[in-house]
């Protein structure tokens, strides 16, 4: 077995955006900086680019804020520069918050046919390998 270096990373979650950030809060819960656990400041925001506008939805936009914190997508591109694509990987964790485009469209079903709206893209918002392939 070979040991796996991690060379960068970032965070975004209800306390703040990026590892400064963290490490700022740590050992104060989010209510205790008037944040609630559920929500992360700024989401709702974020634009995704135009050519990923298929899966744009809260898994997404989290995902795209991390990228655009602490360098992070430079330093990756660095690390693939250096070392090839084969030997680089972005690890990604997050919640469950594209389950919130889900309701969201369940809201807006068709009253007679309870049909999903065509808008709905349950593969690239809801789909748990949604934000692995974004």
């Amino acid at each position: 077995m070979f040991p796996l270096t991690l060379t960068a990373c970032t965070v975004v979650n209800a306390l703040g955006h990026g590892l400064a950030t963290l490490r700022g809060g740590a050992g104060r819960t989010a209510v205790e900086k008037d944040a609630r656990a559920d929500e992360v400041a700024g989401v709702d925001g974020v634009r995704l680019p135009a050519p990923l506008a298929a899966y744009d939805g809260r898994n997404n936009r989290l995902a795209q804020l991390a990228l655009d914190q602490d360098d992070f997508a430079a330093r990756v591109a660095a690390a693939v520069a250096r070392h090839g694509r084969a030997r680089v990987a972005v690890v990604v964790g997050t919640s469950t918050s594209g389950i919130l485009e889900t309701e969201h469209a369940y809201q807006r079903r068709d009253p007679q046919t309870g049909a999903l709206p065509a808008s709905f893209h349950f593969a690239t918002t809801q789909n748990l390998h949604a934000t692995t392939e974004y």
